[in-house]
């Protein structure tokens, strides 16, 4: 008998998956491919939505399908394998980089504007502040459906919609004339800077989070679980398209609001400021820190759970204390600091975690899912780490990375793409082969 979920509690899952993915770079990514596009901006919405959107959905389908999280669907690599990769995508996307960015992103929009002196004891005053609300509200990952998804969340949405609609309703300019890469491929940049969201090594994350909430809801069996997972994706899905596409007009209509502006931040400051004045600047503020809060405490709690699984003797609260004091300690560096420090790993994690993706939605398929899953991941990870080196610029091995050039998606950091496009068929057909022999 197939178990079921009452409306409100799948709305508020949808909802509550909404707003761990959507943080403070998803926010300020769209403004700015909005005013760089300007009169092509939904030729690069399609091309931004594909990625920003249609891969963590997709991250969500193929961990709903093998039922489990980051182990399940890296089941075919050899065990230690599993063990270092999975470790370093939750440390990275965890306490390392993006859940400190998150309290950076919101002392910096929700906080500074607000400071006369703004220093390093009121970052580490908010930083205490801001993850101790994200401790207590991790402690009971059963419990994120009603402190996210239907108190946190129905917050969040208000303000957005009222930032959303200003600039259909009040619009500050007209989009002009596509400018810069964008005048030539607008749906092929778009589609880059969507990619560049890294949503859907949060996917891989946050696949465990909903699990874990629809079992502590009574819903058990695998069928249930697929069938409710992908509904409350699909709902975050259509509420962060929305949103972007929202942005993206708001940026395309503000060349001459914020003419001169080097990054989405600046765009929808400067905008924000100029509809409502400084009850805009207080809004965006409370959208920024809501949507920075949320992210956090679905990335405290995925890795808590993660951890918690490989080291039975730590209980899971001691390990949602260790992660949160962590992530203290780099909220109080510099934002380009942390940047700097942890974009290779990024640029590294990324391709294999959509690859990943990829794999775990046709295993049932695969004639040799070993073979497949091994190969294809090799080659995505050694040219991962080659366009890490090509970027690193070291002289000696430039040389050896030249030829790489010749292979389309080099300057994009997506080398490895058809490579291991080609290597996945390959192995189809020699398994293909061998089981026809």
């Amino acid at each position: 008998m197939k178990q079921k979920l009452s409306l409100q509690n799948i709305v508020g899952m949808g909802f509550m998956v909404f707003a761990l993915f959507l943080g403070a770079g998803n926010l300020i990514f769209p403004p700015m491919v909005g005013q760089l596009a300007g009169q092509d901006m939904w030729y690069a919405a399609a091309g931004f939505l594909l990625t920003g959107v249609g891969l963590p959905l997709l991250g969500i389908v193929a961990i709903a399908r093998v039922g489990g999280g980051f182990n399940e669907i890296s089941g075919e690599m050899p065990k230690a394998l599993i063990i270092t990769l999975g470790s370093c995508i939750y440390l990275i996307i965890g306490p390392f980089y993006a859940v400190p960015r998150t309290a950076l992103v919101s002392y910096e929009v929700g906080i500074t504007p607000f400071l006369a002196e703004p220093g390093k004891l009121s970052q580490l005053i908010f930083s205490l502040l801001f993850f101790s609300i994200s401790w207590y509200l991790s402690i009971r990952p059963g419990k994120l459906l009603e402190s996210v998804g239907k108190l946190i969340t129905p917050a969040l949405i208000i303000l957005l919609v009222i930032l959303g609609l200003a600039p259909i309703f009040s619009p500050l300019g007209v989009p002009g004339e596509a400018m810069g890469t964008y005048t030539e491929s607008p749906a092929i940049k778009g589609f880059l800077e969507g990619y560049m969201t890294m949503d859907a090594l949060a996917a891989l994350m946050f696949g465990i989070v909903i699990i874990t909430n629809l079992k502590s809801h009574g819903i058990k069996d695998k069928s249930s679980l697929f069938h409710y997972s992908i509904i409350t994706g699909i709902i975050a899905a259509v509420g962060l398209a929305l949103v972007y596409l929202s942005l993206f007009y708001l940026g395309a209509t503000s060349r001459e609001v914020a003419p001169d502006s080097d990054n989405g931040g600046q765009i929808l400051t400067l905008y924000v400021e100029t509809l409502f004045g400084t009850t805009g600047i207080a809004l965006l503020a409370a959208v920024v820190t809501l949507a920075c809060l949320t992210t956090a405490i679905g990335c405290i709690t995925a890795a808590s759970e993660y951890f918690d699984e490989m080291f039975d003797k730590i209980s899971y609260q001691t390990i949602v204390t260790i992660i949160t004091i962590v992530c203290i300690f780099f909220a109080n560096m510099e934002l380009n600091e942390i940047i700097d420090l942890f974009i290779p790993a990024l640029l590294i994690l990324y391709p294999i975690s959509i690859t990943l993706i990829f794999l775990g939605l046709i295993r049932d398929w695969l004639p040799s899912p070993v073979l497949t899953y091994r190969a294809t991941l090799a080659t995505a990870f050694a040219l991962s780490i080659a366009d890490v080196l090509r970027i690193k610029n070291y002289a000696v091995l430039q040389p050896f990375l030249q030829p790489l050039s010749i292979i389309p998606g080099y300057a994009d950091h997506m080398v490895w793409l058809l490579p291991s496009l080609a290597v996945f068929i390959m192995t189809i057909l020699l398994a293909a082969l061998h089981h026809r022999d």
